[in-house]
C-alpha cells in the first residue's frame, strides 16, 4: 500500500500555494462554528447589480424531468431532443415560467434587491425593498423546478406592506412573457379552460401541445415526440390593495410533459394547494436530503465549503428523487456533461447538445454512487435500456456484442456532430467505461437481483464486443493489440494500445467473467472465460524510464489535451502500477498537459499526488480543478478557465472535483468486495499546525444500504455508522480481527485503514476479477 499522509495538511496548504484571483470572492471565515458555516454556505447570494454584467452566469436548475437557466426563455425535458443523427438535440420548450417583474431587479438597474442561490431548499430567489420611507414594501419572488410534482416549473411572488397603518394599492408590473416559439417543436393553437384553485375562484389556463420537428432516428424512432405546456394566467401586474391588507401572495404555475394529461392533472394538483403547501412540498425532499447527506469543511474558507455544497447540488439536482418518482414514474434520459437545463438553442454546441458521454461513467457517477445508489441506478439502467441499439452499432462495424456511441441521446444512436467524426470513430474506450460504471454500482450495492435482471446480459455484451475487437499479435508481442482508437487525450487518434483504453478493455473482459459466475450461480462457465485473454491485452510500458507510453510510438514531451494514462493511478486504482510507475506518469504527463485542459485532469492529479505522500503537489492541483473554473457568485462550473467561456454547468468538471474529495482527502476507496477508508498518518512531513478546528465530514455516504459518516480532523480519523440495512465487518490494516459493525459506534482510524465489507459473501465462491494485462504466461 502507498504512503498515506494527512489529508488535512493538504486542505491547509490550499490557499497559499495556488491562489487565483476569482471575480466573486466570498470573506473568509474567520471564526465560528460548523454550524453557522453550515447556515450561511447553503446560500449563495449577490446583489443584483450583477446582472447589469452581460457575463454574470445564472445557475440551472433542474429536477430530473425538466432544466431551465435562470430568466432563460427556454425549457428542456427530459429525453426530448430535436434533430436527426448528429443533428440531434435538446428541443426547445418556451419558457412560460420565465416571470421577472419591473422593479429594477432583473436588469441590474437597482441595488435594493438580493439575488439567492438556496441550495438547502433547491430554488432561486429575487428579494427587494422598495418605496421608502414612507410606502416601504418588500417584495420576495421564488422559483423552483418542483422537487415532487417534476412536470412543474413553479414561480411564488410575496408582496408586504412594511410601512405603518394603511396606504395607496401597490403595484407591481410584469415584463412581457418570452414569445411562444420554437424551432424544434410545431406547437398547435392555444386553448384555453378553467380550473379551481385553492383560493376557491377559477383559474384561466392555457395549453399548448405540438411536436418535435424532426426525429433522430428514422430506424429506431419511427415518429417525432408530443410535448405539451399548461399554465396558468399571469397578469399584467400584481396588486397589494390598499385597503388595509397587509401582504398578498401569488402563484404560477408551468406544467410539461409528453402525456396530456399528465400535464393538466399535475398543474391541477398545484393550483389546488396553497402557495405554502406547494413549498412545503418541495423543499421537504430537499430537506431531506442534505439532512442524510453532505461534505463539511472547516479551516478552509467560504469558497472552498459553497463550491462543494454548489457541486452537489447542480449534481444531484438533474435526477428525480425517489419518492417523486416511485409516487409517478418518468422518463430518465441520462446525465449531460452540462446537465438536463441545457443542450438547446443557439448555445447548443456549447452546450454537448444534452447527449450522454463517457463523462457519466467515469466523472459523474462514482460519486452520484456514493451519494446515492438510486441515481447510480438511473444512469446504468439508461444505458441498459439501449442495449439493442448498441448491438446494432457493434454489427455495422464488424463487430460482436454492443458498442456504445461516443454520444447518445433519445435512441442510442451515434449523435455526434458532423464537425467531429474522428471522435466517433475511434473512442472505444466508452464501451468499456459503461462497463466500468456498470462494476462501480454494482460495488455499492451488490445487488444480484438486479445484476441478473438489469446487468448481466449488458455486461456479456460488452465483453462479445471487446474480445472481437481485439488482434492478437502472432509476429511481434504474443500480446492482444487494440488497434485504431483514441484515448481521452482527443489531441492524439487513430493510435494503437492507448494504454488507458487498454486497461479499461481488459477490465471489462474480468468483470465478465465475474459477472457469468455470478448470473449462473456460481457455475463455471468455460465458454466465455476471457480472463485469459485479458491478462495477454498489450500495455505500453517503457523500463528504461519506468513509465507507460500513452500508445505505441508515444514520445516524451509530446503535448496531450487532458488525463489519459494517469488515470491508471485513478480513478483505475490499476493493481498492477508501483509507486515508482505511478510517480513517473505522472511526472511525464503533468508537465506536457495543455494548461488550457479541463478541471477532472487536476483533480485526478490531485489524488495520485495525494497516494504518491506529495502535500505540496496535490494542493496546487485540487486549487487549480476548481479556483479557475467555478465562476461568480452562484458557483457556476464551466469547462474552460477564466477568461475563456464554452460549457457552463459543466457537470463534469464538478464530478472530478468532487471525487478529489472523496475519494482523495476522505480517503474512500469502492472495490467489488469492500470499502476501504484510509486514516490519517499521526506524522506530517510538512509539521504544519491548524490555525483553529480544522477538519471534513463527509456525512451520510451509502454502502451496501448503510449510511457512513467520515470525520477528519489534523488528529484523529473516525468513522461512524448511522444505519445498517445488512450485517457488516470493520477490520484494520495491521489487525486481523474483523468485528461486527454496530450502529452509532465511533471507529478511530488513526494511522489505520478501514475496511468494510459484507458479513456474508454475497458471491457464491465467484473469484474476484485480478484486472491485470500485459502478461504473455
Amino acid at each position: 500500500m502507498t504512503n498515506w499522509v494527512p489529508w488535512l495538511c493538504v486542505f491547509l496548504l490550499l490557499p497559499s500555494f495556488f491562489r487565483l484571483v476569482r471575480s466573486v470572492s466570498p470573506p473568509s471565515v474567520t471564526s465560528g462554528s460548523i454550524t453557522t458555516v453550515d447556515k450561511l454556505q447553503h446560500k449563495l447570494a449577490a446583489s443584483s447589480d450583477v446582472l447589469a454584467n452581460a457575463f454574470t452566469t445564472l445557475p440551472t436548475l433542474s429536477n430530473g424531468h425538466l432544466g431551465f437557466t435562470v430568466f432563460g426563455d427556454a425549457v428542456y425535458m427530459a429525453t426530448l431532443y430535436n434533430g436527426a443523427g448528429g443533428l440531434s438535440h435538446r428541443a426547445r420548450i418556451p419558457n412560460v415560467a420565465n416571470l421577472r417583474l419591473q422593479n429594477g431587479c432583473y436588469d441590474g438597474t437597482t441595488l435594493n434587491c438580493t439575488l439567492t442561490l438556496n441550495t438547502a431548499q433547491g430554488l432561486f430567489q429575487v428579494e427587494g425593498v422598495f418605496g421608502a420611507p414612507n410606502s416601504s414594501y418588500r417584495v420576495v419572488h421564488r422559483v423552483f423546478p418542483h422537487a415532487y410534482y417534476r412536470r412543474l416549473i413553479v414561480n411564488q411572488v410575496l408582496i408586504e406592506r412594511l410601512s405603518a397603518g394603511t396606504g395607496p394599492d401597490i403595484v407591481v408590473h410584469l415584463s412581457p412573457p418570452v414569445p411562444f416559439t420554437s424551432e424544434d417543436v410545431r406547437f398547435q393553437p392555444a386553448r384555453t379552460f378553467r380550473v379551481h384553485s385553492s383560493s376557491s375562484f377559477s383559474e384561466i389556463i392555457y395549453q399548448r401541445c405540438g411536436r418535435t420537428v424532426e426525429v433522430e432516428s428514422r430506424t429506431y424512432q419511427p415518429e417525432t415526440r408530443p410535448v405539451c405546456v399548461v399554465w396558468n394566467h399571469v397578469p399584467e401586474r400584481l396588486t397589494l390593495a390598499g385597503d388595509g391588507e397587509r401582504k398578498v401572495s401569488f402563484q404560477f404555475v408551468m406544467a410539461v410533459d409528453g402525456d396530456e394529461v399528465v400535464a393538466r392533472q399535475e398543474l391541477r394538483t398545484a393550483l389546488l394547494q396553497s402557495a405554502e403547501e406547494l413549498l412545503r412540498a418541495h423543499t421537504s425532499l430537499w430537506g431531506s436530503f442534505w439532512d442524510r447527506t453532505d461534505i463539511l469543511t472547516t479551516g478552509s474558507g467560504e469558497p472552498l465549503q459553497r463550491t462543494v455544497r454548489a457541486s452537489i447540488f447542480y449534481l444531484v439536482s438533474n435526477f428525480p428523487f425517489e419518492e417523486s418518482y416511485k409516487a409517478s414514474p418518468g422518463p430518465f434520459g441520462g446525465l449531460s456533461p452540462t446537465g438536463l437545463g441545457r443542450g438547446g438553442g443557439a448555445s447548443y454546441l456549447d452546450d454537448y447538445e444534452g447527449h450522454s458521454f463517457w463523462d457519466t461513467e467515469i466523472w459523474m457517477l462514482p460519486v452520484l454512487n456514493l451519494i446515492d445508489p438510486w441515481y447510480g441506478r438511473l444512469l446504468v439502467n439508461y444505458r441498459s435500456g439501449l442495449l439493442e441499439v448498441a448491438h446494432d452499432l457493434a454489427a455495422e462495424g464488424g463487430y460482436a456484442g454492443a458498442r456504445f456511441p461516443w454520444e447518445s441521446g433519445y435512441t442510442g444512436v451515434e449523435v455526434t456532430q458532423p464537425c467531429c467524426p474522428e471522435v466517433a470513430e475511434y473512442q472505444h474506450h466508452i464501451t468499456g467505461d459503461v462497463s466500468y460504471g456498470l462494476r462501480h454500482h454494482f460495488a455499492t450495492t451488490q445487488d444480484l437481483v438486479w445484476l441478473q435482471e438489469s446487468g448481466c446480459r449488458m455486461a456479456q455484451e460488452i465483453v462479445d464486443f471487446w474480445s472481437s475487437r481485439l488482434s492478437f499479435n502472432y509476429t511481434g508481442t504474443g500480446q492482444y493489440d487494440i488497434a485504431a482508437v483514441m484515448g481521452p487525450d482527443e489531441d492524439h487518434e487513430n493510435v494503437t494500445n492507448n494504454a488507458y483504453t487498454n486497461v479499461i478493455a481488459g477490465y471489462a473482459l474480468y468483470f465478465g467473467d465475474f459477472v457469468s459466475c455470478l448470473c449462473n450461480n456460481g457455475a463455471s462457465v468455460g465458454s466465455r472465460n476471457r480472463s485469459a485473454i485479458a491478462r495477454r491485452i498489450k500495455l505500453p510500458y517503457d523500463d528504461i524510464r519506468d513509465y507507460h507510453p500513452q500508445f505505441e510510438g508515444y514520445r516524451p514531451g509530446t503535448v496531450i489535451k487532458q488525463a489519459d494514462t494517469v488515470l491508471l493511478g485513478f480513478p483505475l486504482q490499476y493493481p498492477g502500477l508501483t509507486p515508482s510507475t505511478r510517480s513517473n506518469d505522472l511526472r511525464t504527463y503533468e508537465s506536457v498537459t495543455r494548461s488550457t485542459g479541463p478541471a477532472m485532469t487536476w483533480a485526478m492529479h490531485a489524488i495520485n499526488h495525494l497516494d504518491l505522500g506529495e502535500l505540496e503537489q496535490a494542493a496546487i492541483n485540487f486549487n487549480h480543478s476548481y479556483q479557475p473554473y467555478v465562476r461568480g457568485p452562484f458557483h457556476v462550473w464551466y469547462e474552460l478557465q477564466q477568461p475563456e467561456t464554452g460549457a457552463q454547468n459543466f457537470l463534469t468538471g464538478a464530478g472530478g472535483f468532487l471525487q478529489a474529495i472523496l475519494f482523495g482527502y476522505v480517503g474512500v476507496r469502492v472495490h467489488l468486495d469492500s470499502l476501504e477508508i484510509r486514516g490519517t498518518m499521526s506524522e506530517s512531513p510538512m509539521e504544519l499546525k491548524a490555525p483553529g478546528s480544522s477538519s471534513i465530514t463527509a456525512k451520510g455516504l451509502r454502502y451496501l444500504g448503510a449510511l457512513i459518516t467520515i470525520v477528519k480532523t489534523i488528529n484523529q480519523s473516525e468513522v461512524v455508522v448511522t444505519n445498517l440495512e445488512t450485517a457488516l465487518t470493520i477490520e484494520f490494516t495491521g489487525e486481523d480481527i474483523a468485528t461486527d459493525v454496530m450502529v452509532n459506534v465511533t471507529y478511530l482510524l488513526n494511522n489505520r485503514t478501514a475496511i468494510i465489507r459484507p458479513k456474508h459473501d454475497p458471491y457464491r465462491g465467484c473469484e474476484l476479477p485480478e484486472d491485470l494485462i500485459g502478461s504473455n504466461m
